[in-house]
């Protein structure tokens, strides 16, 4: 077993949980899934070219063969090798919690650390308790940097990831109304994320990089410098931040230049970079690597090098060309993980997009999930917004939906509920 714990430490990304993405020399874990179990794919991991599949239910059939391991129980044993594989990194663990923008943060660091450092990230949104551990057991040991996304979507789930990951520097990108099914408020949902620099949870906390701009999250503020432990560097519209935007001034019709003051003690400093129009609705996204960098000695210098190529991730702002009835159609992704904050950006976003004569746009919108009892609430809010905003051609889907529309007097905007048919509808126009 210490020769499968070591391959396993020493080496990257071997872990899958999926046997169709099993290469050679990978390790596949079968895990009990909703509808089936992963011991029905053990033939397809070997066949692919596993090197061990780990079982925690003997399977006659591979009794004789040596990749098959039998342990008590497949996760325990992948959180032991997790603990063990974090104790022996020797680089920066960054963990990255908040309501929304963990995973833009987690790649836009990737971008720009990527340049002159080795880098680990989690993959996908790879943020609760399996992918975690598979993001551990899948990190290179050799990175100057390993990144994580630590979510939750009720209590105490930040307590126990951190106490995995222990992370030395974390990042709260911010705090509004989403998962509220189980954290009911954002009271609950700031005092859960608060646990990610908890000393009790998290021994290892040097640096917490803090959203500033709404009351739950001047809480969390507050509560970090009650602990007086670990460094604080501030973020957002509250003039005190660390950190602050002066000016964003148009360039030309692609970038704009955004006027930065940051200050800590006696460091204050200006700084000044160029940054794509289609990323200033995510900026914040962008101050915190910036004092990621700044925390980190890093060269601000090369930092605002790379601020113009910081590349859009799918479902958040990609951009994809596609055609309808021949006629070229710029489609903006941004469904990933709907909530009323990032909605209402989303729209903002939407309604700053210039056109031309000839041209048209189209705002579709689908439900918000997880917000519990004042749900339908939140989905009124959103079509009263949009109506403040004017905006025109506007399509929405949903149960939730359709009850908010007949609660708001907007009556332009068009519910439907089949996809297919907006489809058709957009061919027609």
């Amino acid at each position: 077993m210490f020769k499968i714990k070591n391959y396993i430490a020493l080496n990257k990304e071997k872990i899958k949980i999926d046997s169709k993405e099993i290469m050679k020399g990978d390790v596949f874990l079968t895990l009990k899934g909703k509808k089936t179990h992963g011991n029905n794919y053990i033939a397809d991991a070997i066949k692919n070219g596993a090197k061990y599949v780990i079982v925690d239910k003997i399977v006659k059939k591979y009794n004789n063969n040596k990749s098959v391991i039998v342990v008590d129980d497949v996760m325990n044993f992948a959180l032991s090798i997790a603990k063990y594989k974090r104790n022996l990194f020797n680089g920066v663990v960054i963990g990255i919690t908040g309501s929304i923008g963990k995973t833009s943060v987690k790649e836009n660091l990737r971008h720009f650390l990527s340049f002159e450092h080795t880098v680990s990230a989690s993959i996908k949104s790879y943020n609760n308790y399996l992918g975690v551990i598979i993001s551990l057991l899948n990190m290179d040991l050799k990175s100057d940097f390993s990144l994580f996304e630590i979510g939750t979507n009720n209590f105490s789930e930040i307590q126990i990831l951190s106490s995995i990951v222990l992370p030395s520097q974390v990042i709260i990108t911010n705090i509004f109304p989403t998962h509220l099914e189980k954290l009911i408020n954002t009271k609950n949902i700031a005092n859960e994320k608060s646990d990610i620099f908890n000393k009790r949870y998290n021994s290892n906390i040097e640096l917490a990089i803090l959203a500033n701009n709404n009351f739950d999250e001047k809480t969390i503020i507050n509560k970090a410098k009650k602990i007086n432990e670990f460094k604080i560097l501030t973020f957002g519209e509250d003039a005190l931040s660390n950190i602050v935007i002066k000016k964003i001034v148009d360039i030309d019709s692609f970038y704009s230049s955004i006027f930065i003051f940051y200050k800590d003690k006696d460091k204050d400093k200006n700084i000044n970079f160029f940054l794509n129009k289609n990323q200033i609705h995510r900026i914040n996204n962008i101050l915190i690597c910036l004092l990621i960098f700044i925390a980190n000695n890093i060269s601000i210098d090369l930092f605002v090098s790379m601020t113009r190529k910081i590349p859009l991730l799918e479902g958040r702002g990609l951009l994809n060309k596609i055609k309808i009835n021949n006629k070229e159609v710029n489609f903006i992704d941004e469904s990933y993980n709907a909530s009323p904050q990032t909605m209402k950006t989303a729209v903002d976003f939407f309604n700053d997009i210039k056109t031309n004569a000839k041209q048209k746009k189209f705002l579709i919108l689908g439900e918000m999930n997880e917000l519990g009892s004042n749900a339908l609430n939140f989905h009124i809010d959103l079509l009263n917004y949009i109506t403040s905003k004017k905006i025109e051609n506007v399509i929405i889907c949903g149960e939730l939906m359709k009850i908010a529309l007949k609660k708001t007097v907007n009556i332009k905007i068009l519910c439907i509920m089949d996809f297919k048919k907006i489809l058709e509808l957009l061919k027609k126009l």
